[in-house]
């Protein structure tokens, strides 16, 4: 009977544990993939359509991301509103000179010359761009 007891014990602490570090990851995860910072500076669309480089295009769930420069990473948060879980996509961008965040026919410009990097969310066909901190992919 003590050794059945302390195998439940120990399978218990073990499990405690597995949950502490899965709650730690996560917390890293979703720090890592929040849009905090200032917004970013937008961008006169004549000055995009006139690049003589054509951008790299990425469609992303409904969205399209074009960017002259840099490179991107893109993943799914859910977060609650009212109640109901809300997925929606988060990307981010490391020293892209230009963006530009398309829904349908809107479009959305943004400079980020100077090596900035940007964090861009999507929730209910809002655009929302943050300049963050220079991260390594």
């Amino acid at each position: 009977m003590a050794i059945a007891l302390g195998f439940a014990v120990l399978i218990g602490v073990g499990f405690e544990v597995m949950q502490r570090h899965d709650r730690a990851v996560q917390a890293q995860r979703d720090a890592f993939w929040r849009v905090d910072g200032p917004p970013c500076p937008p961008l006169e669309p004549l000055i995009f359509k006139s690049l003589r480089r054509l951008p790299q295009a990425t469609p992303y769930d409904d969205v399209l991301f074009r960017r002259l420069g840099g490179t991107m990473t893109c993943t799914h948060l859910i977060d609650r509103a009212g109640g109901a879980a809300v997925r929606y996509p988060i990307c981010k961008f490391n020293a892209p000179d230009y963006l530009v965040v398309s829904i349908g026919r809107r479009n959305q410009f943004y400079d980020l010359t100077g090596g900035r990097a940007a964090a861009v969310d999507v929730r209910d066909g809002q655009v929302r761009c943050a300049v963050i901190p220079p991260f390594r992919m």
